[in-house]
């Protein structure tokens, strides 16, 4: 299901208002090619649409529980988000020297945990987070 129709789903789910704000910062995360933060966000995007600091945090709390963004777990004092579309699509590389990010594709690794099966658990997404040195720290 593409993002704009969970948005839709979701809202009329949980009896919600569909906002213009709401529609137009999702079109904005949608056409980014990366991982964005909350700064990326008020820097790029509010100052444009004129939303406040905290309609970006409401909306983006509610494109998390509607499961159409995910929040990285990766090193750092900013707060990582991406696209669940895009997630969905590759796994992540940290430095934990340096805190660097590469993203990898890894067919075999996808299809292994989507084919798994869980007593008791329906698996909705996998996000797979290798943490190492990268090779710039390594050789220092």
């Amino acid at each position: 299901m593409k993002s704009i129709e969970k948005l839709e789903k979701y809202l009329k789910e949980h009896e919600l208002r569909h906002t213009l704000e709401r529609t137009s910062m999702l079109e904005y995360i949608i056409q980014l090619d990366n991982h964005f933060s909350i700064n990326t966000l008020m820097n790029d995007f509010a100052t444009t649409h004129h939303i406040s600091k905290m309609s970006v945090y409401r909306n983006l709390e509610l494109f998390l529980k509607a499961g159409i963004v995910v929040m990285h777990p990766f090193p750092g004092d900013e707060i990582i988000y991406e696209l669940m579309e895009r997630a969905e699509t590759h796994s992540h590389r940290i430095c934990t020297l340096c805190g660097a990010v590469k993203e990898f594709h890894d067919a075999k690794a996808t299809k292994l945990l989507r084919s798994h099966r869980f007593k008791g658990f329906t698996m909705k997404s996998n996000h797979i987070y290798i943490y190492g040195i990268c090779s710039k720290c390594r050789d220092k």
